[in-house]
């Protein structure tokens, strides 16, 4: 009955593992109509961004984000297993000695599936409960954009699912630090997050019709190092993404990393067998890193969102977040960031944030031209893909990447469209 047991968890997973796949692409980043604000969408759109599975049963909803609570680190570098959703997001902006420009972006999702949870402590009386009944399903996506290609893979796993010890192909270690995916890893000596080195391989989906030969495969290993402090986003790592304050998490940013490291492309010749080529590119540049935790961010009410994260010239950063709700004004917020690592929480009535007008890209409408201006700092600029099509079409569907900054300041970053 044991083995019959595993094999029906077994089972179970399986399903449940498609079932999560299938409903985070309907659900999770679902398409809505073009729009440039959210009440246009409210009207026209059909299905929500929010992650619909997760109201089924409001008692399994995981641990909701406290305005009282401390973030302290290393500590909260580690995994917030308790709560439904978590992420570790690097973007950076890159060149190599030729003055050719990247962009880069690498993240491990994770996902709680409470009603896995809720099982498991059903039967943990058994105990005989498998690894195979871990609740938490991870997610990792790696793109990198040069001015004609772009690569870009994703992967899944089920955590603590391994034949070493209780060491799966996939997790958070705390020491010392690490984060893994199968080969792709973000290791530090230490307990803390950084300095570190990251390791990757994606793959090439699209190139430039002008291009006579195509990368096809891309290794890419970057040396992370910290040169400025950790921010803590919203109050104290407390961030509030609605009026109401019902959508909230726990969320700081890394924004001073400078990076160096090497590409090694695997080259094919265009309508030719695959050659051995390889040749390695040195990049470096600078780089922002986010980590968030919640249960909350994503309801029903949840359409999506738009993320900026920009190095200005100066040596000063901006977050800047609009969150769009089904039913109410956008709600915008974010963070400046001085060089000296002291900070300026924005709130909506501190900043202004406007699409300006939409882009085609494949079968969308995106915003991909933005203004931006905050007064009490003198800003007052104009944010623009510095690429039109950067689009990661995975499993969850999203765009993101580089843009450029002008007007009373100059910069470089990264944009995120989501519910788009």
């Amino acid at each position: 009955m044991g083995k019959l047991n595993k094999v029906s968890r077994l089972a179970v997973f399986v399903i449940v593992l498609a079932l999560l796949i299938v409903a985070s692409r309907a659900l999770l980043f679902a398409p809505k109509s073009d729009h440039l604000s959210s009440s246009d969408a409210t009207a026209t759109s059909s299905q929500s961004f929010g992650r619909g599975f997760s109201n089924t049963n409001p008692e399994l909803l995981g641990e909701v984000a406290d305005p009282n609570y401390k973030i302290r680190f290393p500590k909260d570098h580690y995994s917030h297993d308790s709560f439904d959703i978590e992420w570790w997001y690097l973007t950076a902006n890159l060149q190599d000695d030729e003055g050719n420009v990247y962009g880069l972006q690498w993240t491990l999702f994770r996902f709680r599936n409470p009603n896995v949870a809720s099982e498991n402590q059903s039967i943990a009386s058994e105990n005989s409960i498998s690894d195979w009944s871990n609740e938490h399903i991870y997610m990792a996506h790696a793109s990198v954009h040069s001015a004609s290609q772009h690569w870009f893979s994703e992967k899944f796993a089920r955590g603590n699912v391994g034949n070493v010890g209780n060491v799966g192909n996939v997790g958070v270690e705390q020491t010392p630090f690490k984060l893994f995916i199968d080969d792709w890893q973000w290791s530090s000596a230490t307990t803390g997050l950084l300095p570190a080195q990251l390791i990757f391989n994606t793959k090439l989906i699209s190139t430039g019709e002008e291009d006579s030969k195509v990368a096809d495969h891309l290794n890419v290993q970057l040396n992370l190092s910290n040169t400025g402090s950790y921010v803590l986003q919203g109050k104290d790592g407390y961030s509030i993404k609605s009026a109401n304050s019902k959508h909230a998490s726990h969320y700081y940013s890394a924004p001073f990393i400078n990076v160096n490291g090497t590409f090694t492309i695997s080259e094919a010749l265009t309508n030719s067998t695959p050659s051995n080529l390889e040749k390695q590119i040195a990049v470096k540049g600078n780089a922002w890193f986010d980590q968030e935790w919640t249960s909350q961010l994503f309801d029903q009410a949840t359409l999506g969102w738009d993320w900026f994260s920009l190095h200005l010239d100066n040596g000063d950063k901006i977050m800047a977040f609009r969150m769009r709700l089904q039913g109410q004004t956008d709600y915008i917020t974010g963070t400046y960031i001085e060089s000296d690592g002291s900070t300026t929480m924005l709130m909506p009535s501190e900043l202004e944030l406007n699409a300006n007008e939409l882009t085609a890209v494949g079968n969308k409408e995106l915003p991909l031209n933005w203004q931006l201006k905050i007064e009490s700092k003198g800003i007052d600029v104009s944010i623009k893909a510095t690429k039109k099509d950067q689009w990661n079409p995975a499993s969850i569907a999203y765009y993101e990447g580089t843009v450029a900054v002008s007007g009373t300041h100059k910069g470089k970053g990264f944009l995120e469209l989501t519910g788009y």
